[in-house]
């Protein structure tokens, strides 16, 4: 009943949503450039381009709920770390730069992405590390996509387990340590519908269509780096909808 009367997006909600994900999309890419030009002579802290972010929601009339999340080396490593005036590291030349930031129009439906860049050219082990991250992500896409296109329902823990068998088969099991994704209702960024989750919870709840939730397998090695690959979902009557339209399929390289 909370699925289908409650978590549920309306036509108009989904529009907006698309709307807000093309912003959120084009301010991320932008912040993450805008570090990476100023890596070698005037590097930027992760305060600052965090503020950044927040100056460009505001311009383009997005509302959000709490800072973002921008991390470097091993403070990516910590799936809920929170850049402040106090505690800031440098974003500089070599580093693995995470941005997580999440936004909507007023009364709408938040668009919440997480982006990943190398500040050069990224180490060997930081390379598999984004693929298995992306890999799992598009698992998870492709299983949603089959799925519903064959008109069969399936369960949010479902989903999980694809995305997290991706990961546990290149070696970063251990490093997997939240749910693949949560449940984005109108109400909440973290909504009440089902969340993509077999670890934290077993959730067997049918993702019927007109939910929408986030899928961001991520990886972290304490001390070493983070890594996260971040889209949204929208399951439609006989498809699903990702979003942002230009999601990302590389590493960024800045």
């Amino acid at each position: 009943l909370v699925t289908q009367f409650y978590a549920v997006w309306t036509e108009a909600q989904l529009e907006s949503h698309k709307r807000a994900a093309k912003i959120v999309s084009r301010i991320a890419q932008d912040a993450i450039r805008l570090a990476g030009s100023r890596a070698d002579s005037d590097p930027a802290t992760e305060f600052e381009i965090q503020q950044w972010i927040m100056q460009r929601f505001a311009d383009n009339n997005l509302n959000t709920i709490h800072e973002m999340i921008v991390a470097v080396g091993p403070n990516a490593a910590n799936p809920h770390y929170e850049p402040t005036a106090l505690n800031s590291a440098t974003i500089k030349r070599g580093d693995i730069l995470l941005v997580d930031l999440f936004a909507r129009e007023s009364d709408g439906i938040f668009a919440d992405q997480t982006w990943m860049a190398s500040l050069g050219t990224p180490s060997a082990r930081d390379a598999k590390v984004w693929e298995a991250v992306s890999g799992a992500r598009i698992a998870a896409e492709d299983f949603l996509r089959t799925n519903i296109r064959a008109g069969k329902l399936v369960s949010g823990g479902e989903v999980d387990d694809v995305s997290r068998t991706y990961i546990e088969e290149r070696g970063f099991g251990k490093y997997f340590i939240h749910r693949t994704g949560h449940s984005i209702d109108a109400r909440d960024l973290h909504g009440a519908g089902p969340h993509i989750d077999n670890f934290e919870t077993r959730e067997q709840r049918k993702l019927l269509p007109g939910v929408g939730f986030s899928i961001e397998p991520g990886v972290y090695i304490t001390g070493e780096v983070g890594m996260r690959s971040e889209v949204n979902a929208y399951v439609g009557v006989d498809d699903v909808v990702i979003t942002p339209d230009d999601f990302q399929r590389d590493l960024l390289v800045v």
